[in-house]
Parts: structure tokens; C-alpha cells; sequence
């Protein structure tokens, strides 16, 4: 597999997801909950990446990258629609 589609896989398809889930969600009042819950679930990947149940695996990280890019991609689609709103 080329390190181009890794990368995608790993990075990019979550951070769209993440965007497009807010962005989907932006009529809804508490469309933040989405950004939060995602928080919380990255948060909890680093717990699992930092003691991992199986020594030696990558996987745990990859999530836990995985995890972060969806919250970035939600958090910066929140924080635009909301200046978007604004001005």
C-alpha cells in the first residue's frame, strides 16, 4: 500500500468524516455534542494507546489518530459554521 493512501486512510478520511457528521448535524441546537463525544472517545484512545492490552501493536495509536483527526475535523467545522453565523 502506498504511504499516500495510508496517510488517507489514517488522517484524512476521519478528519472528513468528523466535518461532514457537524456539518450534517449544524441545524440541531446541540450539534457540539457531537464534538464532545468524540473527545471524550480520543481521550480514551490515548488511555488504551498508553497501556496498551497487547504490547507491541500499532493499532492502538492508529486508532487513537484516527480518533483525533474525527474531533478536529468536527471542532473546526463547529468553530467555522459558528463565525459563519455570527457575521
Amino acid at each position: 500500500m502506498s504511504p499516500l493512501m495510508v496517510w488517507t486512510v489514517i488522517v484524512f478520511v476521519p478528519l472528513a468524516l468528523g466535518a461532514a457528521l457537524r456539518a450534517l448535524l449544524r441545524r440541531w441546537r446541540r450539534a457540539w455534542w457531537l464534538s464532545a463525544v468524540l473527545a471524550l472517545l480520543t481521550i480514551l484512545a490515548w488511555m488504551v494507546t498508553l497501556h496498551p492490552p497487547v504490547s507491541g501493536s500499532e493499532l492502538y495509536g492508529l486508532r487513537t489518530i484516527q480518533a483525533l483527526s474525527m474531533t478536529v475535523g468536527s471542532a473546526i467545522t463547529g468553530l467555522i459554521l459558528r463565525l459563519r453565523r455570527r457575521s
